[in-house]
C-alpha cells in the first residue's frame, strides 16, 4: 500500500517535469525552463539564464532524457502485477537521481547567470 502511494506521488510529481521534457523535445522547452525562474529575478538574469540554457542544450536534453527514461521505467514497474517492491524502489531511486541531476544542472546555470550579471564575491 505504501509503495503504491509513493509510486503515485512520484508519478504525479514527475508529470510536470515530463511536460517540460516533452516541451523541450518539441523545441519549446528552453522557454519553459527559462520561464520557470519567473519574475523572481531581474530581466538581465533571466536573459543570461536563457542564453546559458541555449548554450547547454545538449546537457539539458540529456538530463531530461534520463529523467523521462527513469519515469517510464517507474511507470512500467508500477503497472506490473504482482508488484515487485524491490524493483519499484529501485525505479523510484532512479527517478530521484535523474530529478536531482536535472535540478542541479538548472541551478548551476542559474548560479552562472547570477555571477555574470550580479558579480561574484
Amino acid at each position: 500500500m505504501l509503495v503504491a502511494a509513493l509510486a503515485l506521488s512520484v508519478i504525479a510529481n514527475g508529470f510536470l517535469l515530463g511536460f517540460v521534457a516533452r516541451s523541450i523535445g518539441a523545441g519549446g522547452g528552453l522557454a519553459v525552463l527559462s520561464e520557470s525562474i519567473g519574475s523572481a529575478y531581474p530581466a538581465e538574469v533571466r536573459a543570461e539564464f536563457r542564453r546559458l540554457l541555449r548554450e547547454n542544450r545538449p546537457r539539458t536534453r540529456a538530463a531530461l532524457r534520463d529523467l523521462r527514461q527513469a519515469r517510464q521505467k517507474l511507470a512500467a514497474t508500477a503497472r506490473a502485477a504482482p508488484l515487485n517492491e524491490a524493483e519499484a524502489r529501485r525505479a523510484m531511486q532512479e527517478v530521484r537521481v535523474a530529478t536531482d541531476a536535472l535540478q542541479s544542472l538548472v541551478q548551476e546555470l542559474l548560479l552562472e547567470a547570477l555571477k555574470r550579471t550580479r558579480g561574484a564575491s
